[in-house]
This record gives C-alpha cells, sequence and structure tokens, in this order.
C-alpha cells in the first residue's frame, strides 16, 4: 500500500474537474498557513471503486463536485446532520475505515448571498432540483426565506420542492408566470458551457431589484448572470460561494480557523488571478 510520509493529501474529485480552481485556492491556503500539504484535482468515473483508492492512498480529505454530491452522501461511512438533511455531500474527511461526509456548499452560498443582501423573509427561486440546489435550498431556508424550486425535469423538480417543503414551476414556464421573486440562484451545469449562448432564462424574466448568483464560476461571468447584469440586478459572483465553501472545507479538515484570517485573503487573491488568466 502507497502512503504519503511528507505532506497531507487532498483533492477534488468530479467528472467533468478540469475547471475547478480549488486546487489553486487550496494551495494559497497551504501556503499561507504553512502547511506541508497538497492539494489535486482528479477525474472520477468509478466513485465507489475510486474513494476506495483514494483512501488507501492516504488521502486525508476530498472536495467533491458534480456529479458526485448525492452520492457521495449514500457511500459515505458517515455524514453529519446537516449532509443528512440536504441529502448531498461536498467533503469527506478521512476515518480510520472509510469517509465521513459533511455539506459546506449551503455555508458558502448564504455567506455570499448575505453578503449581497438581506434573504430573511425573501422569495427565492432555484434553478436545479440536483446537489448544490439542494443545499442553496436548505441554506435559505434555514436564514428564513420562502423557496421555489425550477427544473427542467418536472419530476425531479417536484420530488425536491416535496422533501423541503417548497414550491414548484417547470423551467419552460418561467417566462409566463407572474411569481416575483427577490433572489434567484443558478445551480444547473448549464453555465459551464452557455457563456458564449443563451441564457437558461430569457431577459424578460430579470427585474433590477433582484439578487442574482450563478453558482458556476468559470467562466466567471455565464450567459446568465451578464444578462442579469444588464437588467439591473445585483449579481454575486459564483466565486464567492466557491471560496467560502472552501475555506469551511479546510477548517473541518484542519481543526483551524480559516475565516478571518490572512489564509482567506490569499486565497481570493489566488482565484482572482487565475481568472484572469484565463
Amino acid at each position: 500500500m502507497i502512503r504519503p510520509e511528507q505532506k497531507k493529501l487532498f483533492a477534488v474529485i468530479g467528472n467533468p474537474v478540469r475547471h475547478s480552481l480549488s486546487p489553486v485556492m487550496m494551495g494559497a491556503c497551504f501556503q499561507s498557513l504553512g502547511l506541508s500539504a497538497l492539494y489535486a484535482a482528479f477525474y472520477v468515473d468509478e466513485l465507489e471503486k475510486d474513494l476506495d483508492i483514494l483512501h488507501r492512498a492516504g488521502f486525508s480529505g476530498l472536495s467533491v463536485t458534480l456529479p458526485y454530491k448525492e452520492m457521495v452522501c449514500r457511500l459515505a461511512e458517515t455524514t453529519d446532520t446537516t449532509a443528512k438533511e440536504i441529502g448531498a455531500a461536498n467533503t469527506l474527511r478521512r476515518t480510520p475505515t472509510g469517509w465521513e461526509g459533511c455539506n459546506t456548499d449551503w455555508t458558502g452560498a448564504l455567506r455570499a448571498l448575505s453578503e449581497a443582501s438581506d434573504v430573511g423573509g425573501r422569495s427565492a427561486l432555484i434553478l436545479g432540483a440536483g446537489g448544490a440546489a439542494r443545499a442553496v435550498a436548505y441554506g435559505l431556508r434555514k436564514a428564513g426565506a420562502k423557496i421555489t424550486i425550477a427544473n427542467r425535469c418536472v419530476e425531479r423538480g417536484r420530488s425536491l420542492s416535496k422533501q423541503i417543503g417548497a414550491g414548484f414551476i417547470a423551467l419552460n414556464m418561467i417566462d409566463k408566470s407572474d411569481a416575483q421573486f427577490d433572489i434567484v440562484v443558478q445551480c444547473t451545469s448549464s453555465g459551464m458551457s452557455e457563456e458564449h449562448g443563451d441564457s437558461i432564462v430569457s431577459s424578460r424574466f430579470f427585474r433590477p431589484e433582484m439578487t442574482v448568483m450563478d453558482i458556476v464560476y468559470t467562466p466567471r461571468w455565464t450567459a446568465f448572470s451578464k444578462t442579469a447584469k444588464e437588467a439591473g440586478c445585483k449579481v454575486v459572483s459564483g466565486l464567492d460561494m466557491l471560496l467560502y465553501q472552501g475555506a469551511a472545507q479546510l477548517e473541518w479538515w484542519l481543526d483551524r480557523p480559516v475565516f478571518k484570517t490572512p489564509a482567506i485573503d490569499a486565497m481570493r487573491r489566488a482565484l482572482e488571478e487565475a481568472l484572469n488568466d484565463k
């Protein structure tokens, strides 16, 4: 069996994962804290088998991205209460016999949105019904927002809305709806390929008083977020959610503060520089 002798090993796993800026961000944190640790990105296509390989190789922690957040929650040896309630985990920590999971997406999303707008008592629309959408819905509901789910697959969208006590609207009916929303969060992967295409919703949907976030951060501004900007909305970058959920992961892995330290400033600078290079 191979195991690390000099450095702690961490990684992000997903499919795809080439776009991830997590290695840049986490590496900057390790350097700022003076830690001997490495963080890599791995394409994974056999999740259960690959988790076992990474455990046997001695990895201390894993970040989990699309499309595995819900599956990881089922495969983890244990999960915390929040991950169980959300039904998805984006973070794994090594145990002697397997992995324990938690979810930091909800804290990252809520912190990013709360810095831009009041959340409590507001009406929020979440586009998507996957693991990220579940986490964002959890955070917004915890803060007192009223949630509506919109999804292309009606069955999947209705299922999530029923589970969390939210409203539901079919994605193709949004432009025809009279519903008014204060906060809109795009939680599908469509933003990764829509930079030069059409937004997932039309420009008619947006109103200047909305606060809008696309959780996709590469490209920095998707067609969705650009359309919202042009309509006068307050637009939150998905980079903020990435930063805050990553800092929460690090605190769980390392058992030491990252928020309110120079490390989080180093992480933000590294992300900004990486995006400027793209």
